[in-house]
C-alpha cells in the first residue's frame, strides 16, 4: 500500500523536530551540559565540533548503506544512529561517552534529512517540491522556538541528560511506526540508479551552497558579540535576541512556502542571496538604536533562510537519479564552509569590528549569486525540470 505523501511529511517532520530539537538546544544548555559532565565550557565545545565533523562522513554511509538510493533503508538507519548516540551519551555519564554519542547523532541527522528530502522530491512534482520541502524545513524554527525550550523544561525537571532520554524514546516510537507513514524501497527499481556524476552545473552549485554558508556563519558566530559590545545586552536579553534568530528563520521558511514554487527555484535563490547581501550591508553602518540593529540582522537572516531552504528543492533535481547522494555532499559543503566561516568571522570581527565579517559576508553572497547564473543549469544535464520522480506515488 503506498502512503500519501501528506501523511509521509508529517511523519517525517515531525522526528525531524526531534532531532533538530536535540541539535539546537545544546546552544543555550552547554554550560549545563558541562557541569554535568564535570568539564570546563571550552572542553565541551568539542563535543559540538565532534558532531559537525561526523556530518563530513554523510556521503560515504549514503553511498555505502543506501546503495541504490534506498531511502527507507537511510532513514531507518538515521534514526537508529540517533537512538544509539542518544544512549551512549547518557548512559556513560562520561566525557568520552559524551563524545561518542554527539558524534553518532552528527552523522546520524543529516544521514535522516537527505534521504527524506529525497524521499519527498521522488514524490512531489518540481514545480511544486518547495512547498513541501519547506514544511519539512520548519522544523528547524521550530526546534528553536518550541523544542528548545521544552528541553529546558526537562533539564529543570532533571538533568542535562533528560532530554536525550526523551529524544531517544521519541525516535524508538518513530521507528516501531515507520511502515505506517514511510514506502518501502524498491529493490528492482533503485538497484539500477545511477551514480553521481558531477559535472560543472553540479561542482558549482556545491560551490554557490559553500559561498551562502560561509556569509551566514560569519556573521552568525559574532552577533552575540556584536549586540554585547554595541548595545550593552546583558546574557538575559541576549537570550531574547536568539528568539529573533528562530523568527527571522520562521519568516524566511514561510517565505518559501508561499513563494518560492511561483518565483522559479533559481530565481528564488537570487532573491534570497539579494536580500542576504544587503542585510550583511547594512549591517556595516550600523550603529544608535539597539531595535535598528536587530531589525537588520533580522533581515540578512530572513534573507539566508529563504535562500536555503529555496536552495534545497533546486538541489533536489540537479541529479535527480541520485538525489539522496548530491543532497549529501551539499551537507559537506556546507558544513565545510560554515567551519571555515566560524574561525575566520571571529577573527575578522577583533581585527575590523562587525564592518569585517559583515563586508566578508555580502563578497561571499554575491559569489554566489554569479555562479548561480553563469555554472548552475536548473534541472541538471538531460533533466526536465518538471521531473516527478520515478515512484509516482499518489496524494500529492
Amino acid at each position: 500500500m503506498t502512503r500519501t505523501v501528506r501523511s509521509s511529511l508529517g511523519f517525517l517532520s515531525a522526528e525531524r523536530l526531534v532531532m533538530n530539537t536535540a541539535f539546537r538546544f545544546v546552544y543555550p544548555f552547554l554550560p549545563a551540559i558541562a557541569r554535568g559532565l564535570g568539564i570546563p565550557l571550552a572542553q565541551a565545545g568539542l563535543l559540538v565540533s565532534a558532531r559537525h565533523f561526523a556530518g563530513l562522513a554523510t556521503p560515504a554511509v549514503v553511498r555505502t548503506a543506501g546503495r541504490g538510493e534506498l531511502r527507507r533503508r537511510l532513514i531507518v538507519l538515521g534514526m537508529g544512529l540517533f537512538i544509539v548516540g542518544s544512549a551512549v551519551t547518557v548512559l556513560t555519564s562520561a566525557y568520552v561517552g559524551a563524545l561518542i554519542g554527539f558524534a553518532l547523532i552528527g552523522l546520524a541527522k543529516p544521514i535522516f534529512d537527505v534521504s527524506s528530502q529525497a524521499y519527498i522530491a521522488d514524490r512531489v512534482p518540481y514545480d511544486r517540491r518547495a512547498r513541501y520541502l519547506s514544511v519539512f524545513e520548519f522544523t528547524w524554527s521550530g526546534a528553536l522556538l518550541i523544542g528548545a525550550p521544552a528541553a529546558g523544561w526537562l533539564i529543570s525537571k532533571g538533568d542535562w541528560t533528560t532530554p536525550f532520554w526523551a529524544f531517544g524514546a521519541l525516535t524508538v516510537g518513530a521507528v516501531l511506526l515507520i511502515t505506517t507513514f514511510v514506502d518501502p524501497d524498491h529493490h528492482h527499481r533503485m538497484a539500477r540508479m545511477e551514480r553521481v556524476r558531477f559535472d560543472r552545473s553540479g561542482y558549482a552549485f556545491l560551490a554557490v551552497a559553500g559561498f551562502f554558508s560561509l556569509s551566514s556563519e560569519m556573521i552568525m558566530v559574532v552577533f552575540g558579540a556584536w549586540l554585547e559590545d554595541a548595545f550593552g545586552l546583558s546574557l538575559v536579553a541576549l537570550g531574547g535576541a536568539a528568539v529573533l534568530v528562530g523568527v527571522a528563520e520562521l519568516s524566511g521558511e514561510g517565505a518559501t512556502f508561499a513563494f518560492t514554487d511561483r518565483l522559479g527555484k533559481r530565481r528564488a535563490v537570487l532573491v534570497g542571496l539579494g536580500i542576504s547581501a544587503l542585510g550583511f550591508a547594512m549591517l556595516v553602518p550600523a550603529r544608535g538604536e539597539m531595535g535598528i540593529g536587530l531589525a537588520i540582522l533580522a533581515i540578512a537572516l530572513f534573507g539566508f533562510e529563504f535562500t536555503i531552504v529555496s536552495a534545497i528543492p533546486f538541489a533536489s533535481e540537479i541529479q535527480p537519479s541520485s538525489r539522496a547522494r548530491y543532497l549529501a555532499w551539499m551537507i559537506v559543503a556546507m558544513s565545510l564552509a560554515r567551519a571555515i566561516g566560524a574561525a575566520v568571522g571571529p577573527a575578522l570581527f577583533v581585527s575590523f569590528g562587525l564592518a569585517g565579517p559583515a563586508i566578508a559576508a555580502v563578497v561571499g553572497d554575491i559569489a554566489a549569486a554569479v555562479m548561480l547564473v553563469v555554472w548552475v543549469r536548473e534541472g541538471g544535464a538531460g533533466q526536465t525540470s518538471r521531473s516527478t520522480g520515478r515512484s509516482g506515488a499518489p496524494g500529492v
